[in-house]
C-alpha cells in the first residue's frame, strides 16, 4: 500500500514538473528525457573523438537488444564507407535476418562488415535500399564455406532502383537452392564488385543487372543455369573476372562504353553431351545501339559451341582472344568487330560474319572443317596475316567465303601443339568447381612449341609485367 505522505510528495513533485512546462521554464531533467534530445545526441558528430581522439574516449552510440547480444555499433564517428555508423555482424553466431536487421539501421553511405573466423555463414535474402559498403573481416573465400548464404528460394541481395552504389569486397555468396530468384539484382544503380567469389544453382543468374554500371575486379561466378551466369546492361568495366558456367557464360549490353579485360569463362560438365551444351555460348555482347565502343582485351573462352557472339554496337575490339573447343569460335552480326592476334579453335568456322564487317589480323585458326574466315548474307571480311589449320583433309575442303585479303591453309600435323583440346570428360562440374589463382587469357593460352608455326604467325602474347586489378570504385 502507497503511504499517503509518500503519495501525496510525488503529486506535488509531478504538479511542479507540469507548471513549469506550462510556464515555458522546462526543467534540465525534462528536455534532457524528450524525444527530440535523444535524437539529438545520437547523430551529432563525435567532435571530441575527431579533434582529440588521444583524450576522448568516444562518444560513440551502441544499440543492443538483451536477447540479442551479437550485434552493435562500432565507432560513433564516420565510417570508412562515407556513413556515420561502421556496422558489425558475427556470422559465427548470427541468427537469420541479423544482416538485414544491421542494414536497416545504417545510415546512407555505411559500411557493413561480416566477421566469420568459425567458418559460420549469415543466412538472409539482402534488400538494400541505400549506399552501402559490404565488407568482410576475418574471412577468405574457400569452397563450401560462404560468410553470406540465401535461404531456400530467396535471392541473396536485391539492390533497390536508384541506389547510389553498392561495394561488396572479399564476400563469398552462395545460392544454392534459388528456385527463379537471381542472386544478385538490380537496376538503375552502381555495383562493385572486388574479391568476391559467387555460387549459383536455379534457373536465374548468379548477377542480373540493369540500366546500371558495374564493375567488378578479381572476382569469379560458378552457376548451374540454363540463363547466362552473368548477366548485364549499362556500363561494364571488368578486370581479371572468372566465369564458369554450364549453358551461358557472361550476357553482356553496353549501354555506353565499355572495357573488359582478362576475363576467363569456362564451361562446367554438368550437361555434357545434352543440347544446352550443344547450344552453349560463353561470351555474349549484344543487343547495343550504334554509339558504344567496347574493348575486350585478354578473353578466354573454353568449351562452349558458340565461343564469342557480337550483335550490334558501332565498334567492338577483341584484342589477344583465346577460344578453345568450340564449334564457332567468333560469331558476329550487324556489328563491326576487330579480331586481332587471337588463337581461335573450331571445329566448324573460325569467324564467320552474318551480318556486318569484320576486321581480322594475325590470327591463329586451328582444326576447322569448314572454314576459316567465313562471310554470308553480304557480310564482309576483311583479313591480313591470318593461319589457318584444318583437320585432316580439311584443307581440300575449306570454303573461305567471301572476304578481302587471302589466306593460306595448312595440315593441321604442321602446327604442333597449337592446341591442346580438353576432353568434356575431364571437365570439371558445378560442385567440384572452385577457382584457383586466376589466371589471365594471354597466360592461359599454351605457347607453341618450337617457335613461330609458319611464316608471319604471331607469338603467344605475354605481359611484361603482371597486371593487377585496382579499387572497384
Amino acid at each position: 500500500m502507497i503511504r499517503p505522505r509518500t503519495f501525496v510528495a510525488a503529486l506535488a513533485a509531478w504538479t511542479t514538473v507540469v507548471g513549469g512546462l506550462a510556464l515555458g521554464v522546462a526543467p534540465e531533467a525534462a528536455v534532457a528525457g524528450s524525444p527530440d534530445a535523444k535524437i539529438d545526441q545520437q547523430i551529432r558528430p563525435c567532435f571530441g573523438l575527431l579533434l582529440e581522439p588521444n583524450l576522448s574516449k568516444g562518444c560513440g552510440t551502441r544499440h543492443y537488444r538483451k536477447h540479442k547480444p551479437r550485434y552493435g555499433y562500432g565507432d560513433g564517428g564516420y565510417g570508412r564507407g562515407g556513413g556515420r555508423y561502421h556496422t558489425f555482424v558475427d556470422c559465427d553466431r548470427a541468427y537469420p535476418g541479423e544482416v538485414s536487421d544491421a542494414l536497416e539501421r545504417l545510415y546512407e553511405g555505411g559500411t557493413l562488415t561480416l566477421r566469420s573466423r568459425g567458418g559460420g555463414a549469415c543466412v538472409d535474402s539482402l534488400n538494400i535500399t541505400r549506399s552501402v559498403t559490404i565488407e568482410v573481416d576475418g574471412y577468405v573465400p574457400s569452397r563450401g564455406r560462404p560468410i553470406l548464404a540465401a535461404a531456400i528460394d530467396q535471392p541473396c541481395i536485391r539492390i533497390a532502383p536508384g541506389v547510389g552504389y553498392v561495394v561488396i569486397e572479399g564476400v563469398g555468396i552462395d545460392a544454392m537452392r534459388a528456385g527463379s530468384n537471381s542472386c544478385i539484382t538490380g537496376r538503375a544503380t552502381e555495383l562493385a564488385l572486388k574479391d568476391v567469389v559467387v555460387r549459383y544453382d536455379g534457373e536465374g543468374s548468379a548477377l542480373d543487372l540493369s540500366d546500371s554500371r558495374l564493375e567488378v575486379a578479381n572476382t569469379t561466378f560458378i552457376g548451374r543455369t540454363r540463363q547466362a551466369v552473368v548477366k548485364a546492361t549499362g556500363t561494364v568495366m571488368a578486370d581479371n573476372v572468372e566465369v564458369a558456367a554450364t549453358a551461358i557464360g557472361a550476357a553482356f549490353e553496353a549501354g555506353d562504353d565499355s572495357r573488359i579485360r582478362d576475363m576467363r569463362v569456362v564451361r562446367l560438365g554438368d550437361w555434357t553431351g545434352s543440347s544446352r551444351s550443344r547450344n552453349s555460348a560463353g561470351f555474349v555482347l549484344a543487343g547495343m545501339n550504334r554509339s558504344q565502343l567496347v574493348q575486350i582485351e585478354g578473353l578466354y573462352v573454353d568449351g562452349f559451341s558458340r565461343g564469342i557472339y557480337v550483335g550490334g554496337g558501332d565498334e567492338t575490339t577483341l584484342l589477344r582472344p583465346v577460344v578453345r573447343d568450340a564449334d564457332w569460335a567468333v560469331v558476329v552480326e550487324n556489328a563491326d568487330v576487330r579480331v586481332l592476334d587471337g588463337k581461335l579453335e573450331a571445329t566448324d568456322v573460325g569467324v564467320y560474319a552474318g551480318s556486318g564487317t569484320v576486321y581480322a589480323a594475325d590470327n591463329a585458326i586451328a582444326g576447322v572443317m569448314r572454314a576459316g574466315l567465313f562471310a554470308d548474307n553480304g557480310a564482309q571480311v576483311r583479313a591480313r596475316d591470318n593461319r589457318v589449320y584444318a583437320k585432316p583433309g580439311g584443307c581440300e575442303a575449306l570454303i573461305t567465303g567471301y572476304f578481302d585479303g587471302k589466306l593460306t591453309c595448312q595440315p593441321w600435323f604442321e602446327g604442333p601443339e597449337l592446341f591442346r583440346t580438353p576432353r568434356d570428360r575431364a571437365r570439371q562440374d558445378f560442385d567440384g568447381y572452385w577457382p584457383q589463382a586466376i589466371v589471365t587469357a594471354d597466360v592461359a593460352a599454351p605457347a607453341l612449341a618450337g617457335g613461330p608455326v609458319g611464316p608471319g604467325s604471331p607469338q603467344p602474347y605475354v605481359p611484361s609485367t603482371p597486371q593487377q586489378g585496382g579499387s572497384p570504385r
